[in-house]
């Protein structure tokens, strides 16, 4: 699915209800401006398909999506310009650019404070609410909808979307052997990364010059027998109540658990 091109059907569907001065008319432009809401917020995800995690990109709610990207990158969120220009010294900004564009992003602020709302519009009002002879604001909702609907727009409209430049750290996984590309975000030194396939967790430490530090979340564990002592090495994802393993120099299982000490008041 090109789902920018479906949230600007959607979009133009809800102009269609919204211009038609029907107040019962409204539910369904509120809906249609949701279903474009989610289809750019999953566009945007799109272009960070190679860092999201698989389990996360399944899901169908647009801030939890947005929460994710953000982690990914702080930026994924903020409007942007690019232009590009020829440097006449490498590492040295170029004197003359031309502009490309600006892209103005659905953002998560925007998510929060409009997503829900317009999915209150589309359930008959509480038992409390008609109790109470609450009638509908029509000329909030249609308010409501005419602010996202040209903020959506104006989204919808600009010449270059979906811009995600950055630096990247890659490795194979000490565990598995898969790629592991991460992000490193502008001024952040110390960056948390997991295997997608393994799950092997590592911390990523910036040492400048464009060096990065992999240093894996790993545990030397003794083995429990007090004659034996034997150690070896486990990942911290490993660590958890109920997982066993079978020690290589006495043949004893270990198996971590969950413990609890005791000291009396002094």
């Amino acid at each position: 699915m090109n789902h920018r091109n479906y949230a600007q059907k959607c979009l133009k569907r809800c102009e269609e209800e919204l211009g038609s001065g029907d107040h019962e008319r409204l539910k369904y432009a509120a809906l249609e401006l949701r279903m474009s809401m989610e289809a750019l917020t999953y566009d945007r995800a799109l272009a960070y398909k190679d860092e999201f995690p698989p389990a996360e990109y399944e899901t169908w709610q647009p801030r939890k999506v947005m929460s994710v990207l953000l982690d990914i990158d702080p930026s994924a969120d903020k409007d942007s310009s690019l232009a590009i220009g020829k440097q006449k010294e490498y590492g040295v900004p170029a004197q003359a650019m031309r502009s490309l564009g600006s892209e103005k992003v659905l953002n998560m602020t925007t998510l929060r404070k409009h997503y829900d709302a317009l999915g209150s519009y589309l359930h008959l009002q509480s038992m409390k609410q008609v109790r109470a002879g609450k009638p509908l604001d029509f000329d909030k909702i249609r308010s409501r909808c005419e602010e996202i609907a040209a903020f959506v727009g104006e989204v919808l409209s600009s010449p270059v979307f979906n811009v995600t430049l950055g630096s990247f750290a890659t490795m194979e996984c000490m565990e598995c052997g898969k790629p592991i590309r991460k992000r490193m975000p502008h001024g952040q030194e110390v960056v948390k990364v997991e295997c997608y396939e393994c799950h092997a967790a590592y911390t990523l430490v910036d040492k400048g010059n464009n060096n990065i530090e992999w240093q894996p979340q790993q545990h030397d564990i003794e083995c429990a027998n007090d004659d034996c002592k034997h150690k070896i090495v486990v990942w911290l994802h490993e660590v958890e109540a109920g997982k066993h393993w079978k020690c290589p120099s006495c043949n004893g299982k270990n198996t971590f658990e969950l413990g609890i000490s005791y000291e009396a008041e002094q």
